[in-house]
This record gives structure tokens, sequence and C-alpha cells, in this order.
């Protein structure tokens, strides 16, 4: 009898276990924010994000790696007694979570008073995001008390999340945004630029001396007076193209040849080599991407980034087959193949953060280098191709008028147009919905927050699951 009481005891203990996260999902609430119910469910998600961020403040502060971990048990060991922003790593987590579900309270709140809605083709994008994420993270969800329904309503959030930034920031929102103010924005924010790097070091990357140096020089002089003497625009840009052209082939052509090197006196040395090929394969995704491991909740946000040039297609004339029937065949070119589009750097310098007695780990990476970038947005006039001479390399390089590029079809498509306007309003955005939850005050279940640790959660599961996710789509 005692023994079966024991295995009883025993069997009831791993059932609690199991459950701890499990039953989330059924009607357990862990607060109440202005009357609305907190579902565990809700707040577990929340829990997750809000794990992940702590987790990045501490690889930021202490350069801490939680993928290097292989399992839930070891991170919870690395992570014991860890503080984040002065609170204990727990508590933080806690609080975050908190502020999320405050912030999901506000958007429904501010999206009823808008009496906005969702359209019915946006909930059926939210059901085939749902099935393609629940296919590798169900498990995880389930386990952690994350139902169905929690994942389609955090989606949704999501969504209504995205219509009250139209209602305010969007073409004839509250907020006044024109068209014009985004073109204007734009234009002072980023150069359309062509240019050629031709590199000052050998082959193992030291630096050329005399001759070398003094040869790839008068090389870059060359190009640059063939592509001055041009009368017209579109005349300079096909000869730089050619040059760009030519140039490649040369680096090809010595690098095939010889590694090329340095004497004490920097004087060239080559030394036969083998030719090295390298395959490239490329990947083409043609299904949507999972869930991204950034659980920021504004899935919307992007970053502006280099706006790769638009694509024409070509039609060649109608081939008939054998049955009659004509057929197509289509290539695809990039009209502006060897042109850049270059963000102005919105971070301050290291020198002038610390001067603000702030500190940071943030290293900017100028494009194509420091020197280049501050002549184009400084110095160089539209048009006007110049040769920068730095010491580990030669750019020739032109600002061209980024306006003319400025088309529906091309850089002001309407992706890159609501990028544009993420960037000026997101953050603003951002501060509005969190000014909203503040002016909420929850009513914690102190149970129900002891009873879901965030710190029970297996994160390195999670992790496993999104890498896997990716894997599937790009390879790897």
């Amino acid at each position: 009898m005692n023994v079966l009481k024991k295995c009883t005891a025993a069997l009831l203990s791993m059932i609690m276990l199991l459950s701890f996260f499990g039953c989330g999902e059924g009607t357990a609430n862990v607060m109440k924010v202005d009357g609305m119910e907190i579902r565990a469910g809700i707040y577990i998600y929340y829990s997750i994000d809000a794990y992940f961020d702590a987790l990045k403040i501490l690889a930021e502060s202490e350069n801490f790696n939680y993928a290097s971990y292989k399992t839930d048990k070891e991170l919870k060991k690395a992570i014991k007694g860890k503080m984040v922003e002065g609170l204990p790593i727990q508590e933080w987590i806690q609080d975050k979570a908190t502020e999320y579900c405050l912030q999901y309270v506000a958007i429904e709140k501010e999206f009823e008073r808008l009496n906005l809605t969702v359209s019915e083709d946006t909930k059926s994008e939210i059901d085939t995001y749902y099935a393609s994420s629940w296919a590798y993270l169900g498990d995880f969800y389930t386990a952690s008390g994350i139902g169905e329904q929690t994942v389609k309503d955090v989606l949704l959030s999501g969504e209504k999340r995205t219509a009250i930034y139209k209602a305010y920031y969007g073409e004839g929102g509250s907020e006044g945004v024109t068209d014009e103010s985004l073109r204007t924005y734009y234009k002072e924010n980023n150069a359309r630029v062509e240019y050629v790097k031709i590199p000052l070091t050998d082959g193992e990357g030291n630096l050329l001396k005399s001759d070398g140096k003094a040869k790839l020089k008068e090389m870059a002089e060359q190009y640059l007076d063939r592509i001055k003497a041009q009368s017209t625009e579109e005349s300079m840009l096909h000869e730089f193209d050619n040059v760009i052209d030519e140039y490649k082939e040369y680096a090809t052509s010595v690098s095939n040849a010889a590694v090329t090197t340095t004497d004490e006196s920097g004087n060239l040395i080559t030394t036969a080599t083998t030719v090295k090929t390298t395959t490239v394969t490329t990947t083409t995704v043609t299904t949507t991407d999972i869930q991204g491991t950034d659980q920021d909740e504004d899935a919307d946000r992007t970053e502006e980034t280099t706006v790769i040039p638009s694509v024409t297609t070509a039609t060649t004339a109608p081939a008939t087959s054998g049955s009659g029937d004509a057929s197509e065949t289509t290539t695809t070119t990039k009209p502006y193949p060897n042109e850049s589009i270059i963000a102005k750097m919105t971070t301050a310098p290291e020198s002038e953060k610390k001067a603000e007695g702030t500190t940071t780990t943030t290293e900017i990476n100028y494009t194509p280098s420091e020197k280049t970038y501050n002549f184009i947005f400084n110095d160089a006039k539209l048009g006007v191709p110049e040769l920068i001479e730095e010491d580990e390399a030669l750019y020739i390089v032109v600002r061209l008028n980024i306006e003319d590029r400025m088309t529906a079809d091309d850089l002001w498509s309407e992706s890159n147009v609501e990028s544009v306007r993420q960037t000026i309003y997101g953050d603003a955005f951002d501060a509005k919905v969190e000014e909203w939850a503040k002016g909420y005050t929850e009513e914690r279940d102190s149970a129900a927050y002891r009873r879901y640790d965030p710190l029970d959660l297996d994160i390195i599961t999670y992790y496993n699951a999104i890498m896997k996710s990716y894997s599937s789509y790009y390879g790897g």
C-alpha cells in the first residue's frame, strides 16, 4: 500500500511539473488591465519576447552569447544571479513582459477608439502565417502553455498595431504626413553613387609601396580621364561601367596569374599560384519567412538599407512551338547594375558619444570607406567624378541626382516609401504606444506570476526551433 502511495505521489508530481506551463492557455489569467483580463498564454508569449530582450542586453553589456549553450539547463546556470539594468534577470523579464501586456491592451483600446477594422484578406494571411509558425514552434508553444488562439491573437494585435500606425502616419493620416516630406527626407539622407575600388594591398593584405602603388594610381587616373572625357551623363555612366568591367578583368587576371607581395622596400614580388574556382549556389525563397528571431512586437518595422535597383523585363519575339502555340522568352536586367544607394549615418561617432558621458560598443561601418563617405555627403558635386586616395585603396566615385530615379518602378516604389515613412516616424509611434500603456495600471495575480516563472521557459529549444525554420528556407 505504501509503495502504491509513493508511486501515485511521484506520478502526480510529474504531472504537475509537465503541466506547470502547459495549462497556461486555459481559463487562467495573470492580470487585469483596465477591466481587461490577460490570459496566461498572452503573458507567457510576451515573456519569451522579454527573455530575449534580457539576453540581448547581456550580450551587449557583457558579451554574453546565449546561442553557445546546448541545453536550457546550461543557460539557466550561466544566467543565475545576473542583473539586467539593475534588476535580477527574472524580475526584469517579468516587468518587461508586463509592459508588453499593457501595450497589448493599449493597442486593443486604441484600435476600438479609432473604429478600425482588419480585412478578411489580412485575417487569411494571419491564418497562413500561423500555420507555418505552428509547424515549427507548436510543440514548444504547447509545452510552454501557449495555445493556438494566443498565437493568433498576438498576430492579430500586430496587424491592429500596423493599422493604427497608418491611421496616424500613413497617407491621409491624422499626423498629416505628405509624400513631399518623405521625398525630401529621402533625398537629404541618401546618396546615389557609382564607384570602383582599387585596393592598394597585395594578396596577403600588405600595403603596396613605390612601384606597386604608382602603377595602380596611374591606372586609376587613366580610368578617371576616360570617364571625365564623356560629354553627357549617359555616356559618362556607360564609360564608368566599362571601367568597372575592365578593372574586374584586370584584378581577376592578376589573381589567377600570381599572388602579389612586397619585399622590405615595398617592391612587388609575384609568386605563381593555382587558379581557384568557387561555385556559388543561389536559393530562391518562395514562401513567407516563418518567424524572426527578433521578438519585437512591432513586426512591421523595417530598417532603411541600400536599395536594390529595380528590374526591367525585356521580351523577345514569340517563338512558335510544334503545336503552333506561341511562347515567350523573357530576360531580366538591372538598369543600374553598378550603382549604390548609400544611406547617411545617423549614429553619432564614438568620440561624440564619449564626450556626452555615454558608453557604446557600436562600431560604425562606413560605405565604401569613411573618407570616401565624407566626400560623397560633404564635397561631391553631382555628375562630377573624382579620384579619392586613401592608404589602403583608391576610389573613383561619382555622385548622381537621386531624384532622377525616384519613380514608382524604381527607388520610389510603395515598399520603399513605407520604409522611409517607418524610418522617420517609427520611433514616434512606438513612443505613443508606450505612453498609452503607461496610462493603465495592472492588477497582478501574484500567485500566477510565481507560477509562470519566465526562467522555466526552455529558451534554447525555442531558439533551435527558430534556427531550424530558417534552415528550411535558406539552407545551412
